[in-house]
């Protein structure tokens, strides 16, 4: 019997997380990314921790204090999901969250009002990991949310948990 053995690469694509939209306001720029490895850091005061890729656009202005948005993403935003992390230029993926229906919140980032929740944050602090930075913030406030079924990526893909069962 032979067994084939994933590479790590292979194995951590395997490891079930959330999908979430991470937006800054830089000066007149709009920096965003997707990200799929959040958590809750802490629920008195809340925070949250996200881990970033260092060469991300928008996390010179994250570490600088600005304040960002997370928004968890659901099933109707599988095809900007798939359009914001396509080789695509950055107009597109502006056009695409423009499309989307993304508006400008009064902090300054942008958000999706269709999102499973959206909240603001502030960083409390970074940790450099390797190629990542570990970015704690803590949160000032949360959007209401809508009901539908929340994106999660799995096996390099983004499906919906329902798609998962099935």
């Amino acid at each position: 019997m032979t067994t084939d053995i994933p590479s790590l690469y292979e194995s951590f694509g395997l490891y079930g997380s959330g999908v979430t939209l991470v937006t800054v306001r830089d000066g007149d720029d709009d920096r965003f990314f997707i990200a799929a490895s959040v958590l809750t850091s802490s629920v008195d005061p809340f925070t949250l921790a996200i881990s970033v890729g260092r060469d991300r656009e928008a996390l010179p202005a994250i570490v600088d204090g600005a304040t960002w948005a997370v928004s968890v993403l659901a099933e109707p935003h599988v095809p900007l999901v798939r359009r914001l992390t396509a080789r695509t230029t950055r107009d597109e993926r502006l056009d695409a969250l423009s499309a989307a229906g993304a508006e400008r919140s009064p902090e300054g980032p942008l958000w999706l009002p269709d999102a499973l929740v959206t909240l603001w944050c502030t960083t409390h602090s970074t940790t450099p990991v390797n190629d990542q930075v570990l970015l704690v913030g803590q949160v000032a406030r949360g959007s209401g949310h809508a009901e539908s079924a929340p994106l999660v990526r799995w096996n390099r893909e983004f499906r919906t948990v329902a798609a998962l069962s099935a």
